[in-house]
């Protein structure tokens, strides 16, 4: 079975998509609700390992209601979705199913299973560490256009949520801080925990994008992978299309066309250069759409 924090090569990646094809086709035929814990126990990161088999944290649920369209069935793992009126929720513990500098204590303690070094030139995050959420993503199923004058920077818990179940950050760094410099202390996957643990990404997801690590912040989902999706219920993918072209992108971050899971084309987001960042982002500065909610309880 694949090792999901060390994929390398074709057969691997062959792997991996088989493991994650039949968990999505067992998950589809589940029946998921708020009730649906999305944990079978207490995960506790500092001591967390990978299931093979799930491709998540040992403990972690996938369970994807049969309601749910196949672009989420198919694609997201590590958390519990399912259909609320005209809404998906989406919850999740965020525990990110791949090594982290931040799964181990600030006070040199390094033994945690899911424990790796920075990349090379890379500082802690002072001394954050990962810490278990709960956190849930009211996402409108049906899309609808916005006055775009709606903040992703506007103090939300998260401004949507990877395929594999992490939180997406706005491109802002905490004030005081700018993107670019913050951008220093992500792990070898570009995420890091804010100070109350919630890990995250602002930039790249290499773990769905690339399978595997990758440090180089321009260089990361230069494919058209799917990446998420937004709290504005439009998703969001890697730089190009499915020509291989990285397409002109509106003041959102934002194109319309054609995917691998919407060929009649549908309006997406891209992960691309930010102005305001100085780096690549996945977000601009603010949302197309009306946005759902979400809460960290």
């Amino acid at each position: 079975m694949v090792n999901c924090d060390a994929i390398t090569g074709k057969e691997d990646d062959d792997n991996q998509t088989l493991v994650l094809a039949l968990a999505a086709i067992a998950s589809a035929n589940s029946s998921c609700s708020a009730s649906t814990s999305t944990t079978t126990s207490t995960v506790t990161p500092s001591t967390a390992t990978l299931n093979d088999a799930t491709g998540c944290v040992n403990g972690v649920v996938t369970c994807l209601d049969s309601n749910l369209p196949a672009w989420i069935k198919n694609n997201f793992t590590c958390v519990v979705g399912y259909v609320s009126g005209s809404n998906y929720v989406i919850k999740t513990k965020n525990l990110p199913n791949t090594k982290s500098y931040y799964y181990a204590s600030r006070t040199g303690v390094t033994s945690a299973p899911l424990y790796e070094a920075l990349p090379s030139g890379n500082s802690s995050a002072g001394t954050n560490v990962i810490i278990a959420q709960n956190l849930t993503f009211t996402i409108p199923a049906t899309p609808t256009t916005g006055s775009g004058t709606v903040s992703t920077q506007g103090g939300l818990v998260a401004i949507g949520v990877t395929r594999n179940g992490l939180a997406i950050y706005n491109n802002a760094a905490a004030p005081g801080d700018v993107l670019a410099s913050e951008a220093t202390t992500f792990d070898n996957f570009q995420g890091h925990p804010q100070n109350t643990g919630v890990y995250h990404h602002h930039a790249a997801v290499p773990k769905v994008c690339d399978g595997a690590a990758n440090t180089s912040n321009s260089g990361a989902c230069n494919n058209a992978k799917l990446i998420g999706i937004a709290l504005d219920g439009y998703p969001i993918y890697g730089q190009k299309n499915d020509a291989g072209v990285a397409p002109t992108l509106d003041s959102f971050h934002g194109t319309t066309g054609t995917t691998a899971e919407f060929p009649n084309g549908t309006y997406h987001y891209r992960y691309a250069y930010d102005s305001t960042a100085t780096i690549y982002t996945l977000m601009g500065s603010f949302f197309r759409g009306n946005i759902g909610s979400v809460t960290n309880n």
